[in-house]
């Protein structure tokens, strides 16, 4: 894969989630595709998994805006880095919305299949950077009391 096509996958991946265009954004990923995000237990797997979680996402940020800062690309594998910023105003993996603004940056690592589809990727971010100003860190901390 080249420079330009992983680039511009990564296009159609932040056009999809700024479109709020959840099965835009699982369209991006392969059929069996594996979805790690570091903060969480689980990995999602598959299309339905990636676009359920997705739709969340955009449920919990309604006005969410994504933007890649940097793209690097190597044979099959992408890092990206990027930066996201909404209003928190759903549900966001079991927290109330709080109605704070709050940028997020991240990284994920994601390798390409045959097709040039995503097949796998893990997600890097600052989630306590996004608790801290969604003024959730004292909750999380009496949670895991």
């Amino acid at each position: 894969m080249t420079h330009r096509q992983g680039a511009d996958l990564i296009d159609r991946l932040v056009d999809a989630w700024n479109a709020h265009d959840a099965d835009g954004v699982a369209a991006c990923y392969a059929p069996d595709a594996v979805s790690r995000d570091i903060t969480l237990t689980e990995a999602l797997h598959g299309r339905t998994a990636i676009r359920n979680a997705a739709d969340a996402y955009l449920g919990a940020f309604p006005d969410l805006r994504l933007r890649a800062t940097r793209v690097a690309c190597d044979g099959d594998l992408i890092c990206e880095e990027w930066r996201a910023s909404g209003t928190h105003l759903g549900d966001l993996v079991g927290l109330a919305a709080t109605g704070y603004p709050a940028t997020m940056a991240g990284c994920n690592i994601i390798r390409l299949d045959a097709n040039g589809e995503i097949a796998s990727e893990t997600t890097y971010t600052d989630a306590a950077g996004l608790y801290r100003q969604l003024h959730a860190l004292p909750q999380l901390a009496e949670a895991a009391g």
